[in-house]
Order: structure tokens, then sequence, then C-alpha cells
């Protein structure tokens, strides 16, 4: 055994979370053989001052928890010293049972005198029994210290003992006044317990730590949200105290910081409306009030828990700054907006389905009538939208797009079909033109179609039938040249149904019709696609783990990819993350069985229309077979390897603590 200083600094390597201090050699070397046989991380250390073992134990404890560990391990004395100098570690006894004493008690029963038996602890009643069977004249004494320690000794020497039986503290003591002494050694046994519950301490640690860390994660998730957000935020408990206020709030009130804590509402914000939430325990939004001398636009929630209201959360709004945003917004969507980057050669795919939908988009490029791409979220309908301008005649002009799902009513209007000066509250000087001006002699892509409130559809609708647009605030026409290009997820014919879509612009925005095919049905595309993302984010460093990267893509051959290639993408963006921090060490494994297994709805729409439930049922079958699946593998694997659970590990291709794991999920025993 070597001394701590040269295996920690010596060998320069971290110490192991779980370390051992064996007293003596032979309680060394058993623990090693155990730990090897076991294939633990575990040190194991031996104090080399044998006239002042115990303070060099300590010395060598301090020395671990210095270096990182969190879990000391030794014989009951030590542990006890080591726990007793209040270090900030745990620490876990070896035990001694019954099997331990023996071959000592067998010595003893031929001794003739006194047998004194030393412990740190009451003897065990086992101990005690078998010594009563034997005839054997056995005394019991006890320490909790190094000088009671001595004591002991001298008093078992005074009662008449010609043979003490214990461990290293009492040996040393034994040898100075000359007592005949065998030192107890932990049988195999007791050093597995003490093992088994070392680690089974540093998975509630590490729980715990991720635990905490994942609080204090959320808290400072929440600070950020609330000192940076452009909300000001003001909670209040439930008698109207503040408790919470963050600096923009601070700004909007004209207060310093941390002045509001602890006071009443009122002397904050003299015609505050709180209390009248607090008392109706009803929300109240989108209201505007002057707070102090501004305008804001607030929202008021109250906080309600187990059915007792626990106070308010007010939000505001500077009506200023929301103007100035929507501004800057348009002004970033324009500039967005006039750029293409896609043709169709960078629509990736060999299977029968997309190239139709490729084939059909080409013909449609060489027309100028509207078009309509319908299809799941996440199939590329920007792509396809993008392909077929740049291959029309129009690809010398703009290319207009705008999610109609990401603006109000109001300011959707004024986005599509410009205003004027003065038309409302907010107009810039000079007014604004509209993206159908923007888009004059190009196209004009408008995702998320199906989002579009009712009355400006009556306005889009004259604008396809007429080719002009009026901006908001004012009389005059202005003509425009543009190819209307539309998108949806939605069913079109059921909104028509609950009259939430024209039907007259249904027929006017789907001249022409393509459908993009979900990635499920491009069964051949999948792996492709994912290579392709594959050697994007992974480089020069794709072709060192190409095979694992290709297991993990057999693996999830049977998901349904509800997300399309998006899910597919950010899949493989996940993958090839952990791949280049981790490597092969990474359980993708597991996390391919986790991505299989996901409970998911098309669209992430949670509706339970036929199509979807079937979808569902399906995956959840499929889910089924390939639980069963594993199970076999499993168990032919344990089979194969004599129930040798590393082996079978290994045969996997996975971790020991991950096939466990899999063997509780399945019902699996050895």
């Amino acid at each position: 055994m070597i001394q701590i200083e040269q295996a920690i600094n010596k060998l320069n390597k971290k110490v192991t979370e779980i370390s051992l201090i064996a007293p003596t050699i032979q309680l060394a070397q058993k623990t090693r053989k155990i730990i090897e046989q076991r294939c633990e991380d575990i040190d194991v250390f031996v104090p080399i001052a044998k006239e002042d073992a115990l303070n060099d134990a300590l010395r060598i404890a301090r020395n671990l928890i210095e270096q990182g560990a969190s879990v000391i391990i030794s014989r009951k004395g030590t542990a006890a010293a080591i726990r007793n100098a209040g270090l900030n570690v745990s620490v876990v006894a070896i035990n001694q049972i019954l099997s331990d004493y023996i071959e000592s008690i067998e010595i003893a029963k031929y001794e003739k005198g006194i047998i004194a038996f030393f412990s740190y602890d009451e003897m065990t009643d086992d101990v005690r029994s078998l010594c009563s069977m034997l005839s054997i004249k056995a005394r019991y004494y006890t320490f909790k210290n190094d000088s009671d320690c001595e004591r002991i000794v001298q008093q078992a020497l005074a009662d008449g003992a010609v043979l003490g039986i214990g461990g290293v503290m009492t040996q040393k003591y034994s040898e100075i006044y000359n007592l005949k002494h065998i030192t107890i050694e932990n049988s195999e046994v007791s050093i597995n317990n003490a093992i088994d519950t070392a680690k089974e301490i540093l998975h509630v640690q590490k729980e715990e730590a991720k635990k905490q860390n994942e609080l204090k994660i959320q808290l400072e998730r929440y600070k950020a949200v609330l000192n940076f957000t452009h909300d000001a935020i003001i909670a209040v408990d439930e008698t109207g105290k503040v408790d919470v206020i963050n600096p923009v709030a601070e700004q909007i009130v004209k207060i310093s910081p941390g002045y509001a804590i602890g006071k009443n509402i009122k002397k904050i914000i003299h015609n505050s409306s709180l209390f009248d939430v607090l008392s109706s325990r009803e929300k109240q939004l989108n209201q505007l009030m002057d707070l102090n001398g501004t305008l804001v636009s607030t929202n008021r929630i109250p906080i309600v828990v187990d059915d007792k209201i626990q106070g308010v959360v007010a939000t505001f709004q500077d009506v200023k700054v929301i103007q100035e945003n929507e501004n800057r917004i348009r002004r970033s969507l324009h500039e967005k907006g006039l750029v293409t980057r896609y043709n169709f050669d960078d629509i990736k795919g060999e299977s029968v389905e997309i190239k139709k939908a490729i084939s059909i988009a080409k013909s449609y490029a060489a027309s100028d009538s509207t078009i309509l791409i319908q299809g799941e979220t996440g199939t590329g309908k920007e792509l396809f939208a993008q392909s077929i301008h740049n291959s029309s005649s129009r690809k010398g002009g703009p290319f207009v797009a705008i999610n109609c799902a990401s603006l109000s009513s109001n300011l959707l209007e004024s986005e599509l079909f410009g205003y004027v000066e003065g038309a409302f509250t907010g107009a810039i000087k000079g007014g604004k033109i509209g993206l159908f001006e923007l888009a004059h002699k190009g196209t004009i892509f408008l995702d998320e179609i199906g989002e579009i409130p009712i009355e400006i559809q009556a306005q889009l609708l004259r604008v396809l039938q007429e080719k002009e647009i009026r901006k908001v605030g004012s009389v005059v026409k202005t003509p425009v040249d543009v190819r209307v290009i539309t998108a949806t997820n939605r069913n079109l014919l059921e909104e028509i149904k609950s009259k939430t879509f024209r039907e007259d612009l249904f027929y006017r925005i789907g001249v022409l019709n393509l459908t993009v095919p979900p990635l499920r049905e491009r069964d051949n595309d999948i792996f492709m696609l994912g290579r392709f993302f594959f050697d994007r984010y992974m480089g020069n460093e794709k072709t060192e783990y190409m095979s694992t990267f290709d297991n993990i893509m057999n693996r999830v051959r049977t998901y349904k990819w509800f997300g399309n290639i998006r899910e597919l993408q950010n899949f493989v963006e996940r993958i090839c993350v952990l791949m280049k921090y981790h490597g092969n060490s990474y359980d993708f494994e597991q996390l391919a069985s986790n991505f299989i297994n996901k409970d998911y709805d098309i669209n992430g729409t949670g509706k339970n229309n036929t199509e979807e439930v079937g979808v569902k049922q399906t995956a959840i079958a499929k889910g089924n077979d390939l639980n069963k699946w594993e199970a076999d593998k499993i168990a032919n694997a344990l089979k194969n390897n004599d129930l040798s659970i590393q082996k079978a590990a290994k045969e996997l291709g996975i971790s020991r603590t991950t096939l466990w794991r899999k063997m509780k999920q399945h019902n699996i025993n050895v």
C-alpha cells in the first residue's frame, strides 16, 4: 500500500468519490481484492504511522476530502473518529458480524482465564450468546476515544484478562501493557455490505445535488426572466404587501431599487386595482391605466393555491415601448423576408413521394397562379415556396415571407397592406409600406394562412381579385404585381365548415395545390436525411462516429417522426452534440429508447381525431413490439453468457448499469 500523498499527487489523479481507509495491511489487501472482483472504482489507503494510526487516518481523510472524496469507508473506531472530527464527508463503518469472530472465539475457548472483548459499540448479542454456549469467561469493554481505549485495556488486565480480542486501537495498548491480543479482521460479507451502503449514499447525494442544481437553475431562470423581461412585474401577497418587483417596474413607478418590498401596494401605486383582484379572484387582462404618469397596458392575475387566494401578480408594459417594439419587428420582418436561400437542389430525398412533390412544384414554377402548400409542421413548406420562387420568372424579384400566426389582427393588417401617417395612435411619421408592396414583381409567402382572422381574410380576397391594395387609413388604391404562395398545416375544409375560414378565399388561394408528404411516408429518405444532417454537424469527426450513428438510426427506424424533418434534424443535432462531448461513452441506446417511446400527438395539436388517434395507437403498438424485442434480446444475451451481467452487457454494447436498469424495466431476474 502506498501513502496518500503518493496516491494523489504522484499519480496525478483525482481520488475516487468513494475511498476506503484500512487500519491494517490485511484489511487493505482483502478490500482491494473484493473491489477488483466487483469492478468498483474505490481507492484504498492505509495509515503508515503505526504508533499513531488514528491521527494518521484523520490526516488521510482530510486530504481525501480536499481532493473530492464524497464517502469514506473504514472500520468502526476509525469511522467514528472521522465522524466525530466534524469533517464534511459521509462515513460508512464496516460493521463486525458474528462470522468475523469465529476464528478468535475458537482460540479463546482453550484459554484459561478471562477473555476481554473490546469494541467501539456494545458487543452484538450473537457473539455474547456463542461465548456463553462455549462457556468462555468473557467480559465486554466499550470505548469511544483513544484515552477510553487505553483505560479499558488497563481495566481488563486488572480484571485478570489473559487475552484481548478487538481492533487496531486496542491492539496498540495491549502491546504496550503486554496483554495477548487478537485483532479481528472483517469478513467479505461485512466489507461488501459497507461498499453497498457507501454506493447507496453516494447515489442519494448525487440525486440530491442534481435536484438542488435544478432548483438553483430554475431560480436563476426565474430571476433572469424577472430582471430582464421587457415587462414590468409586481407581485403582492394576500394582504396587498409587495413581495416581488423587478427593475422595469421600479423605473416605471419611479422608485428606488428595493423600496417597495414589504410595503402596501397602495403606498406605491395609489390607483392600484390589485385589491379588486384579491377580492374577486378574477383575472383582468389588457387593461389601460395611468401608472404614476406613464400610460401602460396591464394584466392582473390572481395566485390561487388549494382554492385559497395567496396574492396577485401584475405585469405592465409602457404603451410607447410596445409601439416602438412593433415598429422594430416590422423592420426586421422586412429585412429577413426579402432574401431566399433555397432551391430545389436543397430538397433532399430519393423517395417516390418527395420526387413526385418536387416534380409538381417545378411545374408550378412556370405558372403565375396562386399556390396552396399543405403539409404537417416541419415538412419544409417554406423550402418548397422559396424553390418555386427561384425557379420562376420572378426569381429576380423580392421574396417576402410572413408567418400570419405571429401577429395580432391589427398588426397583421398594417403589416400586409401598410398604413399612412396618422392612421392610428403610434403610427410612424410618413407611414409605412406594406409587405404586398414590398413583394411587387416578386412573390409573397403567407405561412400559416389558416390563422388569419376572418376580417383580414376579406381584405386579402379583394387584393387577390383586384390586384391592388389600400393602406390602412387611406382611400387610395395601389396596384401590385405579386405571385401569392400560401401554406398551412390545418385542414382548411374543416375550417370552412366551422366558419373560421372563407370558402371563396380557399378557392382563390388554392388554384394550384401542393401537398408536402410527411417524413413517415418517406421511409427511404429518413436514413439519408439523417446522414445529411450528421455530416453537416460532425464535419471532420463524422468518420469516427459513423457506425454508432448508423446503429442509432436503425434503432429509431420505426419512429413516426411526427415533427417531420425539423424533428429529425433536432434529434440528429442532439446526438452530434452528445458525441462531441461524451464520445461513444454516452448511453445512446437509452436515448434512442426514450425517443421511440415518447407520447407525441401529430403536429402537437392535441386533437383526438380518428386519424391522429390511429397513428398514435400504431406508435404505441410499435413501442410495445420494441419492448418485447428488447426484453428477448437481453434474455438471450444473459443465457449466452451464463447469466454474467458483465459479459451480457458487453455483448449488447451497453454498460452494466444500463443493463441492470433495463432488466428491472422488463422484470428480468437472474
